[in-house]
């Protein structure tokens, strides 16, 4: 795992230029140790989670998504559209509060899946959002497939308000009923700062976690499937 200071500083970094991803391409700019390249866009040659590039997804989605200026439009199988706008004006201020900036930076053509970069001043996130209905779910990073593709899931740590929100995700790569998104997002008291690892089979995720007390201290945990529901092991 990198140390969190340098993590937060790569973010800093990337949300003072308000995470332009064309301006990063080709620069592994990352806020996970292991970026998921799962959902990258055809022709896109970046390999960090915030080096994705818009203009590659456009291309390969269609008419399925636009840019037209501040807006991204997607426009879904149902007929309905969406407009995610930048806050432009608040981006332009000095002070840049409440700037955020969407972009289109994945697509799951398998499940007709897209990805969506939320930057903010200081900070970023993501939605994954299906393209049939709109129905999204926040995650904290561009998401690994299990090796079924049942499952994506997503992990990434920071500390203070640069960076990722510090926690992980795994959500169905399908609409269906009997299989529930998970969410966790660490609580303020939390100790623990989490990578992800890699899947072992289809039902775990493998964690790295480093204590924020002892940071060469790094222990594993995972997140499970059991009984029809995921929960989290922690350091062990």
């Amino acid at each position: 795992m990198k140390v969190w200071l340098i993590r937060v500083a790569i973010a800093t970094a990337a949300a003072s230029l308000l995470f332009d991803a064309e301006a990063f391409a080709g620069a592994p700019y990352s806020v996970s140790d292991h970026p998921s390249q799962d959902g990258r866009c055809m022709g896109d040659h970046g390999v960090g989670d915030i080096d994705r590039s818009e203009k590659a997804c456009l291309e390969q989605v269609g008419e399925l998504a636009r840019r037209g200026g501040p807006g991204l439009q997607l426009k879904f199988r149902n007929g309905k559209t969406r407009i995610y706008l930048n806050e432009e004006a608040k981006c332009q201020a000095n002070d840049a509060d409440g700037c955020i900036r969407y972009q289109l930076t994945g697509y799951f053509p398998e499940h007709d899946l897209v990805l969506i970069e939320v930057d903010y001043w200081e900070g970023v996130s993501w939605l994954l959002v299906r393209a049939s209905t709109g129905d999204d779910a926040a995650i904290v990073a561009p998401p690994h497939y299990s090796p079924d593709k049942r499952w994506l899931a997503s992990v990434a740590s920071s500390v203070g308000p640069s960076g990722p929100p510090n926690g992980m995700d795994v959500v169905p790569s399908t609409s269906n009923p009997s299989l529930k998104e998970w969410h966790y997002r660490a609580p303020d008291e939390e100790q623990w700062l989490y990578e992800f690892e890699g899947w072992k089979g289809n039902t775990r995720v493998e964690l790295l976690a480093s204590s924020l007390n002892a940071p060469d201290r790094k222990v594993s945990g995972f997140i499970e499937r059991r009984n029809a529901q995921w929960h989290l092991r922690g350091p062990r």
